[in-house]
């Protein structure tokens, strides 16, 4: 919506005007504007009134969430501490999701939630969650850029109210660094992740090199950010009461449309007009 495409740019034009936030930011514009419209749609669609639906699509941003914090945390206990990774400057941040997300997959799925969320990955979600197995260093910047950013910036401060009156706050767990006075307030979150990106780089050709591929990578996984979505398939639980009033309407439009034709055609025939 326009109000989105607004608090956006207001997000946008925080960052340094040459900085790598902005770039980023602009890399991603129109695949953030069609996660938006697609956010929109499943909102629409009944995500929220049906916890199968919402937990499905959760669970695809729980697998690759958890691939990326695992992988960062591999890159950083295997790194040479005489060359400091760029993730590790992004993991001093202190936002580490996976556990939310396995707690509120409990909460909406019950004990059995692990072996519900393996069945119901999706083929996208899988080659997300490969590609992120593998990714090295600028790539696990870029994927924390989209799978983390969204949330302390300010998505997750806008989704947790909606959830809680949804599933109860039970099913909030992911939202707890990123909501209320958590790290100083959204504000703070908000202005130390724009600032950290923006200062993650050092000016010389290497960096220059890093900052494309970092720009590069966000409109990648923005891309499979959004594939996510779309590929997800439950439905929600009062799908088919409406599908089946529906075929029901339709088909007794067809029925009267039917009887029409046949009125119709009686009455031509009966006319002393007619022609035999």
């Amino acid at each position: 919506s326009g109000n989105e495409d607004e608090q956006t740019d207001r997000v946008r034009n925080q960052g340094k005007a040459d900085g790598l936030f902005r770039a980023c930011m602009d890399e991603i514009r129109s695949s953030h504007t069609t996660g938006q419209a697609l956010r929109t749609a499943t909102l629409a669609a009944g995500l929220l009134s049906d916890r199968c639906c919402y937990a499905e699509l959760l669970g695809q941003f729980y697998v690759a969430t958890a691939a990326l914090e695992k992988r960062m945390d591999e890159l950083i206990k295997n790194s040479d501490d005489k060359k400091p990774l760029l993730v590790d400057k992004v993991k001093k941040l202190g936002y580490s999701f996976t556990s939310g997300y396995e707690n509120d997959l409990q909460a909406l799925l019950g004990q059995e939630w692990k072996s519900i969320i393996k069945s119901w990955t999706t083929e996208t979600a899988k080659q997300y969650v490969q590609r992120l197995e593998a990714a090295n260093d600028v790539e696990c910047v870029a994927a924390a850029f989209i799978l983390h950013g969204p949330l302390i910036i300010g998505g997750g401060a806008m989704l947790k109210p909606r959830v809680e009156r949804a599933f109860g706050e039970s099913a909030t767990n992911v939202f707890e660094d990123v909501t209320g006075t958590a790290k100083g307030g959204r504000s703070s979150r908000r202005r130390e992740f724009i600032d950290l990106y923006d200062s993650l780089l050092h000016n010389d050709s290497v960096a220059k090199e890093q900052f494309a591929t970092i720009v590069e990578k966000c409109g990648e996984f923005m891309k499979l950010n959004n594939q996510m979505m779309i590929a997800v398939r439950q439905m929600p639980w009062w799908r088919k009461y409406v599908a089946a009033s529906a075929a029901a309407i339709v088909s007794a439009l067809v029925w009267r449309i039917v009887a029409t034709s046949a009125e119709s055609s009686t009455m031509t025939n009966s006319s002393p007009n007619a022609t035999a």
